[in-house]
Formats: C-alpha cells, sequence, structure tokens
C-alpha cells in the first residue's frame, strides 16, 4: 500500500495490549502493539467504519516498513496495532483525509527482540512463499501446522467453565482448551464467527457491534498469547452472505479493512468463511444468491489482500472434495457447479486476491484405497494445502480415523491437517447427533456424539496427535514426496492400505491402516544403498528396534509383515542397525 503524502495523524496513547507504554520505552519483535487515536467527532451515532486512517511504521535502521489500518473503536476512539518485524527504533507518521482532527502528528519508539520462549515470536509471522509445499515461519523455519478445529469459538465461554465442564476446575472454557492443546502439541486455532457478538450482516461496523469486537479481541488474543496461529474466517456464516452486501464493493472492502485492522497484527491466516469456494453448495440450494461464477468472497479475498501489510497466509474453505477441489480431478458430485473447479484455480485471480494455499475438506477412506486423483491434484499445485476439515471425532469416526487421517493427509502431499472433535468442532451443537454414524470401520453412536467437551478435550486420538508431529518432525516432513505418481513405488499386497512417502530413495515412511498385517512391496534398484527400518505405534509414540532390510530382488524390496492388526507406520532409511 502507498502512503498519500496528504495524510497525517495524532497520537494519544501508546500501549502493548492492555499496558501503557510511554515514549521511550520498547515493545518486542511480533507482538502486537497498539496506538490510540482521538477524533474531535464523535462517531456514535453513524458508526466510524468509512473513516479511513493508516499509519505506516518504518524500521529507521534497515528501512522496513508496515502499513496498518485503524479501526473505530467508539466514539471519537481510533486504534492502530501493529507487531514489528525487526528491532531497532520505529518511526510512524499517520495518513487520513476523511478526519482533518485526526492529522499533524509523528512519533518513534523503540522495538527489542522477544524475550520469550514461545517459537512463534522467536522466528516471526508463518507465511507460505511459492513454489513451497509448506509453511514457514518468516525466518524461513518450516512450520508444522496440527489446527484443532473451533467454528463455534465465541459460543465457548470466557468467564466460566460452562454447563458442559464436568470435573473440570478452570474459570474459562475457552482458556482450557487453548492452554490444553498447547500442551498436545497443536499449532493452530480453527476457527468461525459463528454466534458472534456482532452483525456484519449489513455490511455496516455500527455502536451494537463494537462489544461483541471488543469481546473477539479477548479471543484473539488468548490464541496469540498461547503462540498459536489462527486460522481464521471472516464475517460471519457464509450462508448470511445475500444481496445486496454480496454486491456491494463498498461494503466488502469496509469490512474486509477493518477485519485486518483489528485483527491483522496477530498471528492469523485468512480462510474467507465455512465452504466458500466454489459457491457454498449452490447446486443444492433452492434458491442461489451467487454463484461460482459471481461468488463475492473473491472480492473479500481482493480486500483483505490490498490491507494486509504481512501478507498472511490467505485461502477460501472448500466444499469437500465431492463437490470441489482445484481443477475438478476427483470430485464426484453430479451436479457440482463450474466441473468442482475452485474459484481461485486461476493464476490472475490468485495473484489479485493473495490466495496462497488451499483449505481443502477431504475424508480419505479407511476401507479402501482408489485412485489417488484428489491428492494429485492438490499436489500438483505449486500452493501448499492443509486438510483443513475431515471426520470429526465421536461425530463421524472414532480415534482410529481421526488418527489417521492426519498420517494419511501428511503422507498424501498435504502440509497440515485439522482435527476436530466433539463438542469441541462446534460446541453445544446438534449437528447429526441424534443419529448413528459409521466411517467403514468404526460405529458412532448417538451415546458417543453426546460426550461433553471436558471429555473430549482428552481423547485419545488429541494426545496421539503429539506422537504424528514428533514423527515427522524427526524426519524432515517437509522434505517428502507423496507416492501418488501413475508408477508409484509401493506396491500393496492383498488386503493392504497404505499412504507412502518418501524422499529419494534414501528414506521412506509408510503408514499401514488396514485392519491385518499385509503389507507390500517397494520399487527399488537392487545396486540402491541398503536399508535399515523400524516400526513406529502411532497409538502410543514407542518405536522398535532397527532391523536391517534383505537387498531388493528383481527390483522389488520385501516389507516386514505389520507387528499386529492395528495401525502401525514403518520408517525406512539408508544406514546400519547401530547408527
Amino acid at each position: 500500500m502507498h502512503v498519500h503524502p496528504r495524510y497525517t495523524v495524532l497520537l494519544s496513547v501508546f500501549c502493548v495490549l492492555h499496558t501503557a507504554v510511554f515514549a521511550g520505552e520498547s515493545v518486542e519483535t511480533w507482538r502486537v502493539a497498539e496506538l490510540v487515536f482521538e477524533s474531535k467527532t464523535d462517531y456514535s451515532a453513524g458508526g466510524g467504519d468509512a473513516v479511513r486512517l493508516d499509519v505506516a511504521f518504518t524500521n529507521a535502521e534497515t528501512g522496513v516498513s508496515l502499513v496498518r489500518p485503524a479501526f473505530w473503536d467508539g466514539g471519537k476512539t481510533f486504534r492502530v496495532r501493529v507487531a514489528p518485524t525487526s528491532p531497532g527504533r520505529w518511526e510512524w507518521h499517520g495518513v487520513c483525509l476523511d478526519d482533518v482532527s485526526l492529522s499533524g502528528k509523528t512519533g518513534s519508539f523503540i522495538c527489542r527482540p522477544y524475550a520469550g520462549s514461545l517459537e512463534l515470536y522467536r522466528r516471526g509471522f508463518v507465511k507460505a512463499t511459492p513454489g513451497k509445499k509448506y509453511f514457514t515461519y518468516a525466518d524461513g523455519t518450516p512450520f508444522f501446522y496440527l489446527g484443532d478445529t473451533h467454528w463455534g469459538m465465541f459460543r465457548e465461554e470466557l468467564d466460566e467453565a460452562g454447563p458442559h465442564a464436568g470435573d473440570v476446575k478452570t474459570d474459562s472454557h475457552f482458556a482450557y482448551i487453548v492452554r490444553r492443546r498447547v500442551e498436545q502439541g497443536f499449532t493452530v486455532y480453527q476457527s468461525e464467527p459463528l454466534d458472534a457478538a456482532f452483525n456484519l450482516a449489513d455490511g455496516r461496523i455500527d455502536a451494537s457491534d463494537l462489544p461483541g469486537f471488543r469481546k473477539a479481541d479477548r479471543y484473539f488474543r488468548t490464541i496469540a498469547d498461547a503462540g498459536l496461529v489462527h486460522a481464521n474466517a471472516q464475517f460471519f456464516f457464509v450462508a448470511s452472505m445475500r444481496p445486496p452486501l454480496s454486491r456491494d464493493c463498498a461494503a466488502l472492502e469496509r469490512l474486509s479493512r477493518y477485519w485486518v485492522a483489528r485483527f491483522g497484527a496477530y498471528p492469523v491466516m485468512w480462510t474467507l468463511g465455512q465452504e466458500c469456494d466454489n459457491d457454498f453448495y449452490a447446486e443444492r440450494r433452492g434458491g442461489r444468491d451467487y454463484t461460482y461464477k459471481d461468488n463475492p468472497w473473491v472480492m473479500v479475498a481482493e480486500f483483505i489482500h490490498r490491507h494486509d501489510t504481512y501478507g498472511h497466509p490467505l485461502s477460501g474453505h472448500q466444499e469437500n472434495t465431492w463437490h470441489t477441489t482445484i481443477t475438478g480431478m476427483g470430485h464426484t458430485a453430479p451436479k457440482a457447479t463450474g466441473g468442482g473447479v475452485s474459484v481461485f484455480a486461476p493464476q490472475e485471480v490468485a495473484a489479485r486476491t493473495g490466495h496462497n494455499w488451499w483449505a481443502v475438506q477431504w475424508s480419505p477412506s479407511l476401507v479402501r484405497a482408489g485412485t489417488p486423483h484428489v491428492q494429485r491434484d492438490y499436489w500438483a499445485s505449486s500452493r501448499p494445502a492443509v486438510n483443513y476439515e475431515g471426520r470429526y471425532c465421536h461425530l463421524w469416526t472414532k480415534d482410529f480415523g481421526a488418527r489417521a487421517q492426519g498420517w494419511i493427509s501428511f503422507l498424501s502431499g498435504f502440509c497440515g491437517y485439522g482435527y476436530g472433535a466433539i463438542d469441541i468442532w462446534l460446541y453445544k451443537s446438534t449437528y447429526d447427533t441424534k443419529r448413528e454414524s459409521h466411517d467403514g470401520v468404526d460405529k458412532i453412536t448417538v451415546a458417543d456424539k453426546a460426550i461433553p467437551w471436558s471429555r473430549a478435550v482428552e481423547f485419545p486420538s488429541a494426545l496421539q496427535m503429539r506422537h504424528l508431529r514428533t514423527f515427522l518432525e524427526g524426519i524432515s516432513w517437509w522434505r517428502l514426496t507423496p507416492d501418488i505418481g501413475e508408477t508409484p513405488s509401493f506396491k500393496p499386497d492383498a488386503g493392504a492400505l497404505c499412504a507412502c512417502a518418501s524422499i529419494g530413495d534414501s528414506r521412506y515412511v509408510l503408514y499401514f491402516y488396514s485392519r491385518n498385517t499385509a503389507t507390500g512391496t517397494i520399487r527399488r534398484a537392487e545396486s540402491a544403498a541398503p536399508l535399515k527400518a523400524r516400526w513406529f505405534n502411532p497409538r502410543t509414540g514407542e518405536a522398535k528396534p532397527w532391523t536391517k532390510l534383505p537387498p531388493a530382488r528383481d527390483g522389488l524390496l520385501r516389507l516386514p509383515a505389520k507387528p499386529d492388526t492395528s495401525d502401525w507406520t514403518l520408517l525406512c532409511e539408508t544406514g546400519t542397525c547401530d547408527a
């Protein structure tokens, strides 16, 4: 964003979160700091969301510049939040043509390196880099995306335990889960603004919306202070996007700019809305408010991208893969609009909107292999993909299915996985809870679906996500190539189900999830370096001793049988067994 030379601003207070910081004191890199501005005009009657106030922050030593929009916070008050990206002396100056009383001052502050232990602030905000199939921190270190799903985040009690807490002792249901998920190894908090205490469907932010936004600040701040990235959807549930708002570019830009101003200095990822790509299942709705051809969420993406100085990762949460993938490959819905092609597939749209990753909704089969059309579609893209939504534990699967989805996703070329559990994915939900479900392996009863969050937060599969992360981080998971080509390296034995990925011919990771001991063979040159192998238990995190594999015969390397009929991961790599 370019700063107009006529824009100026008046500083009244400088603060970090809720703590006042006066001139000469310091803030820390990558942590939110806040400037507060006072206008001579009281905007309480009509709202001040149309006042465009921007502040340009420049590191005087490096020349790095960040331009952040302000947001109206009631009456005469406007706020600007910024997370300095480097230490040093930062100078700021404001830009505003809409209110002459917000003019005339500049300022500066000193930023120190982050002194805490949270990886997110030691390394900097997460980003998507063109050509990389995974996210990184700002310093280039690979970021392991392990998300927990909270579509009803704003339903979760902030200042009490709530009615589903059971024996959990806490003064905040919401904060308890945040802390517990961090302890379990999760890195991302996935949310939708369902039941938010603000209403943006009218296209404006007025005084009635502000208490809800101030409450939302507390949710966003708690997530950020825990060191989690917040993959958050914008404004409201997708079904609320209706005319005239869906056709009103000016209103959509106001909302987008306000959202970025209020929350964009936190470690976030933008996901636009619930299943907005490509048209929120318009083929299943009686009346269409928009189609994939005129999808208003493309405009929202463009406006968010325009006002986000940090370039946070941006995606549109997709319909399930039966209806939409990238190119439509693998979709099976007979009436899928546009051939199931993503509205963000064209490079021109991606460049204009900043769309740089895929938030996929994929539920891989637990009982059959099939052709990997979906996996190939996402692996062929230059943008990274996350299996953002699948079967939720004790709603549409059990612990085995929830655990298997994570392993299958990472070994199929996805760089992240969104886990979910009953009464957490959507707190107090009755959605599909009054009938039994079956994932092909396990039956999920009505009683299973009645389990409250206080028990669901401790599901074995949630604890096993830590084992998944520990294993993959130990073998440079970001270098893996999924074995999904036309001539795969792995050939399964009869009855074997396996997700396989490798790093050249020096390391193979194979996750076997069929209920038998069958494995298979790897296509491998007989002259290739010998491999050692060990079994890893994804349920306990324990690994068996290394064993030496026999040489390949007739171009095939025979793999050992599974230790038992449960799911197991086999790691094969070059080296000796005592290494």
